[in-house]
């Protein structure tokens, strides 16, 4: 299958037309695994070696474990765990199939009095897959190893890199969302080296890791030697860290939250803070599912003791986990969650980032939350399992077993899946993977709960379900296209007709089907034109000069008559603009600046109600909307009571405020942000069945991210740029030589730009009426020879306030930025052309008879200057200049020379006029002496050569005879 280039991770979904042999849907990853090479023909690990199958000790009485990973960016998942061997499980397709791998770890560390141990064991503990890196812990040893990756600054080095040495690393940390072109991991200081923690961050493969705090341990800060440090958060948009401590001050134990926040290095002091200390006890259980910590409740006396913490960097969402669930939206106020039984301990969490978020416990129960909401629901043990199970056992299903243990729970692009080992009744074993049905345990546990009524009408008995879900329908209307927020880019491909009787592909059309797709996919990833194009789609130069044609070739089809008896149609290779919402949310919403995406929500209650039902305060039907950053997104929700449908219509718009981003380059830095819309009591409760399962309905996450969308970029618009100038000026003169791909413009021509911002996603093209800032960086007298000019130069050559006489162009409205360049817009007046004496366009030799020409390499910008987008626009393009004017010393010594030519000319020619007719005659004069001398001497050579007849001949001729000869010799000479 091809792949765009530079892909690591690809989600393929298949789906069958039900003709033909029966192939089922399905849907799966297919990823680049960096940790194999080719050997003897044979594929091998590079980060260690298959050495047995797997066996029951390795699964079997071991508790299961977390699978960490950065979100959609690990190719490649790892898990330990395997008890006293230094092996880990790993997968290159979200363990559809997996291999068990030992690792080449040089040694083992055994403690010592600075770093205790417990006990010493071979087993990996703690692992974390990111984008080209894995990292595992052993005991107190950090290892990570490099993949072989094209995206990697620094080549693998094929082995195990120990991190961190001499260090006592008591636990790895996750962060999990990956920020600014950087991917995270936390390591847990212990032994002598406790209250420290250190950040590893990863960037292009290189790792690099710091100590934090920088002076001082927390222990040190809070004035508590005995304290230690259990768990460490990262909240990279804010810079802080939040850190789960365990003090012993006034000899008691208690659990804190901490904050630190990064300073800079001239800082005197680490920034050290106390925001919230975790109740010792657990707070007493009234009837509602939460208790709000304020200091007012009452407690148990069961201990309260936290493991970890959990944050969601969308939601904002804060989780304190151990034997109870706290949860905060601001870090300083907790909720606890009385849902949760006490008697329970949670061991680690699993979160889909989109509001569900799943706990695992010592004793193997799985329980889910979600965000926006205060219920927790056991899904194992549950009855709603216990029923999905014996469906499971009466379909003969190969996924669940008797005998199973659970070996890790973790969430993919598709949901929630658990990797089990199963033992069949022959007693062998194996590993699969299979997906929780969260949604389906949730409907059968509803079930298992729901009340009923028996009512009786006359002689009828009628029996009647108390549906715990507070509406009847929920549809979701007038939903906006989804590529403008989603910035999904989805293209057409089709397979070409194939002409043979029974209308199966051959090789061959496969091969040419696999071309097409690569070559659009090739297309796709190399346009990025500076020049914008008439129309704006990657597609529209492959087939711009085949359309004509199209008839013709759909008629040799028809006919059978094509090549290798294949036909393509050109309209199956395109880009589409105009997918459908389908009455569905996105699953993410990019917001530029002040962008709105609103939508209605159409509720059908499932009470017959009057209209002061509807509109009171009381009413069972109500939304509501969580907004994670108020400060930067405003909602509005409008409501309407239709009480003759008895149904509410809810408008509800979500936008962007347009104060909490600044500007950066499409794509990055994107401040991250969610937003929960919610049916008031109907998380858990509401759902409905579709031909892919139970889907749950009125409770929806979706995450927001602010700044400039992937997908947008700056062109310049030559067709609209041409025609202005040609308005303005009255006239265009083009190159020489025209080249189509770039026009020329005139040095004495006023140049007025246009430019163009280019929705890659949704086709759109509109005018930028922004302000930006144009720079020449380069130049040169031909494409070949373009030089970049230095920071120093392009003040010189670009900055109105340069005393240089170095300016290459200005305009005349004198508006700067910060660093004295002209800032330029729309409406500015045009660019006027200078090349004075210090630039580098100034005196340009002529090449040839016509004007000299130059290639100005510009960049436009808009950072700093442009307040009507959050997109930081950058365009780099060559602009081609001729006519451009001689230099005065120059233009008077071509004018000597012209001149001088010119006089020469006339000069010589006059002097010819005069002097010719003479010239002439002295001319033939001498040639008659000397054809006289010529004629005289042939004469008398041939008489003296002549023997007796001349001289008969002579003496016989008289003397009047010889004169009359002489003289017709002379007039045959004359």
């Amino acid at each position: 299958m091809p792949m765009k280039n530079g892909s690591i991770m690809m989600e393929v979904e298949i789906s069958s037309n039900n003709q033909g042999e029966i192939i089922r849907n399905s849907r799966y990853m297919i990823n680049m695994n960096g940790y194999l090479k080719e050997e003897k023909d044979t594929l091998i690990f590079t980060l260690g070696s298959v050495v047995r199958a797997m066996t029951h000790r390795d699964f079997i009485n071991a508790p299961s474990r977390p699978m960490w990973a950065t979100v959609n960016h690990a190719p490649v998942l790892i898990l330990g765990g395997i008890p006293e061997e230094k092996m880990i499980l790993i997968s290159d397709s979200s363990f559809i199939d997996f291999s068990l791998v030992e690792l080449n770890i040089d040694s083992c560390w055994l403690g010592s009095l600075q770093c205790p141990q417990d006990k010493f064991t071979a087993s990996i503990f703690d692992t974390i897959s990111t984008e080209s890196i894995l990292f595992i812990r052993q005991n107190q040893l950090v290892y990570y190893f490099t993949g072989n990756y094209s995206h990697v600054s620094q080549k693998a080095v094929g082995n195990w890199v120990q991190v961190l040495k001499k260090l006592c690393i008591k636990r790895l940390c996750p962060v999990e969302i990956p920020s600014n072109g950087s991917e995270y991991v936390l390591a847990v200081a212990g032994g002598k080296e406790e209250g420290f923690f250190h950040l590893g961050t990863i960037t292009d493969g290189t790792v690099i890791f710091r100590q934090l705090p920088v002076s001082s341990s927390i222990c040190e800060s809070l004035r508590d030697p005995k304290c230690r440090l259990h768990w460490v958060v990262y909240q990279i948009e804010k810079e802080n860290f939040l850190l789960l401590v365990e003090s012993y001050k006034d000899r008691q134990q208690t659990f804190n939250v901490v904050q630190y926040t990064l300073v800079p290095k001239d800082y005197p002091e680490d920034s050290v803070h106390l925001i919230y200390k975790i109740p010792r006890f657990i707070p007493k259980r009234v009837s509602a599912s939460f208790v709000m910590l304020l200091g007012m409740e009452e407690y148990t006396d069961y201990p309260l003791v936290p493991r970890g913490l959990f944050y969601n960097p969308f939601s904002h969402l804060l989780f304190i986990w151990g034997n109870a669930i706290l949860q905060s939206f601001d870090n300083k106020n907790y909720i606890y969650l009385s849902g949760f039984p006490k008697e329970s301990s949670i061991k680690y969490m699993a979160s889909s980032y989109k509001s569900q978020v799943v706990c695992v416990t010592e004793n193997e129960e799985i329980w889910i939350l979600f965000e926006g909401s205060f219920n927790v629901y056991r899904l194992y043990p549950s009855d709603g399992w216990n029923i999905v199970f014996s469906f499971a056992q009466m379909q003969s299903s190969n996924l669940f077993s008797t005998n199973e243990t659970s070996v890790s729970l973790f969430y993919d692009n598709i949901g929630l899946q658990q990797l089990i080992y199963l033992i069949n009744k022959k007693g062998k074993g194996r590993l699969v993977k299979r997906r929780v049905p969260v949604n389906k345990i949730l409907v059968y546990e509803m079930l298992t709960h729901t009340s009923y009524d028996i009512r009786k009408e006359g002689t009828v008995h009628t029996l009647s379900y108390n549906n715990l879900c507070p509406f009847e329908k929920l549809k979701m209307t007038q939903l906006p296209n989804p590529q403008k927020y989603t910035r999904v880019e989805r293209y057409r491909a089709m397979p070409p007709l194939v002409s043979s009787n029974f209308g199966f592909h051959s090789k061959i059309s496969l091969a040419i089907y696999q071309g097409l797709v690569y070559h659009l996919l090739w297309l796709h990833a190399k346009y990025d034109k500076p020049y914008a194009d008439p129309v704006h789609d990657p597609t529209w130069r492959w087939w711009k000069d085949k359309k004509h044609n199209k008839d013709f070739y759909f008629y040799k089809a028809s006919n059978f008559h094509t090549t290798y008896g294949v036909h393509i149609d050109m309209k199956d290779y395109e880009k589409l603009y105009d997918l459908k919402a389908n009455d569905r949310l996105p699953e993410v919403i990019y917001l530029d600046k002040g962008t709105i995406y609103t939508f209605s929500v159409y509720i059908v209650s499932r009470e017959t109600s009057s209209k002061y039902t509807f509109l009171s305060k009381n009413r069972h039907l109500r939304l509501s909307q969580i907004l994670a950053d108020p400060m930067c997104v405003s909602g509005r929700v409008k409501e309407h009571a239709l009480v003759s449908r008895n149904a509410m219509l809810f408008e509800v718009s979500i936008q962007d405020k347009r104060q909490c981003f600044n500007q950066s380059i499409s794509g990055h830095n994107l401040k991250k942000s969610a937003f929960t819309l919610k049916v008031i009591g109907s998380a858990g409760k509401c759902f409905i069945r579709t031909r892919y399962g139970f889907r749950m309905q009125a409770h929806t996450m979706i995450p927001l991210l602010i700044g400039c969308p992937p997908g947008k970029r700056l062109a310049f618009d030559i067709t609209l740029t041409l025609q202005h100038n040609k308005k303005i000026n009255k006239r265009y003169f083009d190159c020489v030589y025209p080249d189509p791909e770039m026009p020329c413009f005139l040095f004495s021509d006023p140049f007025s730009p246009f430019f163009l911002v280019q929705d890659m996603v949704t086709g759109e093209s509109g005018s930028f009426n922004g302000s930006y800032v144009l720079k020449v960086i380069g130049g040169g007298t031909s494409l070949e020879n373009i030089v970049d000019y230095s920071e120093a130069d392009i003040f010189r050559y670009n900055s109105p306030k340069d005393n240089t006489t170095s300016l290459i162009w200005i305009v005349r409205e004198n508006w700067t930025d910060s660093q004295s360049f002209s800032i330029l817009n729309r409406n500015s007046s045009a660019i006027e052309w200078l090349c004075l004496r210090n630039s580098p366009c100034y005196d340009i030799i002529p090449q040839s008879f016509f004007s000299p020409e130059f290639f100005f390499k510009i960049m436009v910008t808009n950072r700093g200057v442009d307040t009507s987008t959050y997109c930081d626009y950058q365009l780099i393009f060559i602009l081609h200049i001729h006519g451009l004017p001689l230099s005065n010393h120059r233009a008077r010594f071509f004018l000597r020379v012209t001149l001088y030519a010119c006089f020469g000319s006339v000069f010589l020619f006059l002097l010819s006029s005069f002097l010719w007719p003479h010239l002439k005659n002295c001319w033939m004069q001498i040639k008659m002496k000397f054809t006289d001398l010529i004629t005289t001497e042939s004469f008398y050579t041939y008489t003296t050569s002549a023997s007796s007849v001349p001289s008969m001949i002579s003496s016989r001729l008289s003397t009047a005879d010889r004169i009359s000869i002489q003289r017709t010799r002379t007039k045959k000479i004359t």
